[in-house]
């Protein structure tokens, strides 16, 4: 099968240019081509032995362009429908004040992790077997996750998504800039599916 490139409705956002959004997009859409190029290389591939070790390759570099793909398309549809606040005394706001004592609080955790030196992903997951929210850091987009949890949130802090507007040193304005521009109403409806499921 082959993954479709999403087309997002995405509003002119305050403190992310234009033209960031539209580059990123298309390193967006570069994932999703990647992806579908080398799945079409592998069935090839694997017929022979002689191709163990760029098949191997091939199946390391292809996790990452998933991974790019499918975070990227949490990340811009966060954007979508405008600016939002979260919801007081809404669901997910109480599991803010569960986890992180006050509601308050998970804002500055979160932007630590998204401070964290080198490129990557700060993600909000969900734990449905112990009910909780975890936050983390994904170097290398398919590396460093909590396996199988489903994503809350995703923040993208590689240098491409701030270098055009803030320059190399600028990670912490934009994401600020990203907050400033969050629908949390969007984050809400993933963590209202979410946490209505519970495990056997």
């Amino acid at each position: 099968m082959e993954y479709q490139e999403k087309k997002f409705t995405i509003p002119s956002l305050e403190g992310i240019s234009d033209e960031s959004v539209k580059q990123h997009l298309g390193l967006y859409a570069g994932y999703v081509k990647n992806f579908n190029a080398m799945s079409a290389l592998m069935p090839a591939l694997a017929g022979d032995e002689k191709n163990a070790l760029a098949l191997a390759e091939l199946i390391r570099r292809r996790s990452f362009e998933f991974g790019g793909m499918r975070l990227h398309e949490y990340y811009f549809a966060q954007f979508e429908g405008g600016s939002t606040p979260l919801t007081t005394g809404g669901a997910l706001e109480k599991q803010f004040e569960k986890d992180y004592k006050k509601a308050e609080h998970f804002l500055p955790y979160f932007k630590m992790i998204a401070g964290i030196r080198g490129p990557g992903w700060a993600i909000l997951y969900w734990d449905a077997l112990s009910q909780q929210l975890l936050a983390g850091f994904s170097g290398e987009q398919h590396q460093g996750h909590f396996v199988a949890l489903p994503i809350v949130l995703a923040l993208d802090v590689w240098e491409h998504a701030y270098l055009l507007d803030y320059g190399a040193s600028g990670r912490g304005k934009y994401v600020d800039a990203f907050f400033n521009n969050l629908n949390w109403g969007v984050i809400e409806e993933r963590f209202n599916k979410l946490s209505s499921w519970k495990p056997n």
